[in-house]
């Protein structure tokens, strides 16, 4: 009886003869290859305001596990154009595949010269695999170790930070292939490091700025000669006005078109609008002293004053906006 009694225990625990076992679950799903990425930054040159242009030489590094991916040749700049590149060979640090490259680029930069002189401006470095989506590869942002040499120095500007992110970055598009939908989406994994330039101070706004506010205030100086004296008197803003144009067209050959007003705009109509004001005062000031003579005086003593105080809150205020 204690034979039978274990027996027909074991095929309770076992299943009867012939049972099919069931399959296990299915374990997780591989998911895409993680590339640590990250960079360094050599030299910053050739800011080019006008053209949206910079050349940046910078390192930039891999490390990932899967020996079928090799993203040294893959890998692309996605906002500018690869003048040079010098790869090291690949090797293994532990059972991590590493890679280096130097990379000498120009990127196309998209400069925001809203406050110019005043500025604060963002270079980026994007890069992005040209093979794999980001089902197939994600990247993972080297933050402790991507970062901006200390003797880089960019002409009239501060580096005031840096940060390395990644973003997963979508194109609709089937880029031609007839054979994927035409509103096709992909998702490619996008490492960015950016780095911050601002103005350290108020030099550059006082340089940028000192040929027109000189103009303007020779412009107000006018008020100082006799209506009578219509050459001098008029010649005075006519000369301004000349003066301040000229700066305008100079500062102007430094920037890129842009269909809003920037900061140097505004100072450069405020001050071409004081000094047709000056020439509208002088004009009305002849009609009275031909008239009342003490009274053309005394507007022009008023207006000595007035119009350098109008003329600088309005400058302070622009610069303040």
């Amino acid at each position: 009886m204690m034979r039978y009694a274990l027996a027909f225990l074991a095929i309770l625990l076992t299943g009867l003869p012939g049972t099919p076992k069931a399959d296990p679950a299915p374990g997780p799903a591989p998911g895409p290859a993680k590339v640590v990425v990250g960079t360094y930054v050599n030299q910053i040159t050739g800011v080019n305001l006008r053209d949206n242009q910079v050349n940046v030489d910078f390192y930039v590094w891999f490390r990932w596990d899967d020996d079928a991916l090799n993203p040294l040749e893959t890998f692309e700049l996605m906002n500018g154009r690869i003048e040079s590149r010098t790869p090291t060979p690949i090797r293994k640090l532990k059972d991590t595949n590493y890679g280096q490259v130097r990379v000498q680029a120009v990127l196309n930069q998209p400069w925001d010269v809203t406050r110019f002189p005043l500025d604060r401006q963002t270079i980026r470095l994007v890069i992005e695999d040209s093979d794999m989506t980001a089902d197939n590869i994600v990247y993972v942002a080297d933050t402790d170790n991507s970062t901006i040499d200390p003797d880089v120095d960019v002409s009239g500007y501060d580096l005031t930070g840096n940060a390395a992110t990644v973003t997963a970055h979508r194109y609709r598009t089937n880029y031609g292939d007839i054979t994927l939908p035409k509103n096709h989406e992909s998702v490619y994994s996008r490492y960015t490091h950016s780095i911050t330039l601002e103005r350290p101070d108020s030099v550059y706004y006082i340089k940028t700025f000192s040929t027109i506010f000189i103009s303007s205030v020779v412009a107000f100086l006018a008020f100082l000669v006799k209506p009578v004296d219509l050459d001098p008197r008029f010649g005075l803003g006519i000369g301004a006005l000349f003066a301040v144009v000229a700066c305008y067209f100079v500062i102007a050959s430094d920037l890129p078109r842009s269909s809003g007003f920037t900061l140097s705009d505004r100072v450069n109509l405020a001050s071409m609008g004081m000094i047709f004001l000056s020439l509208m005062q002088s004009a009305v000031s002849l009609m009275i002293y031909e008239r009342n003579a003490a009274k053309s005086i005394l507007l022009d003593r008023v207006c000595l004053v007035l119009f350098p105080v109008a003329y600088g809150l309005m400058c302070v205020w622009l610069t303040m906006v």
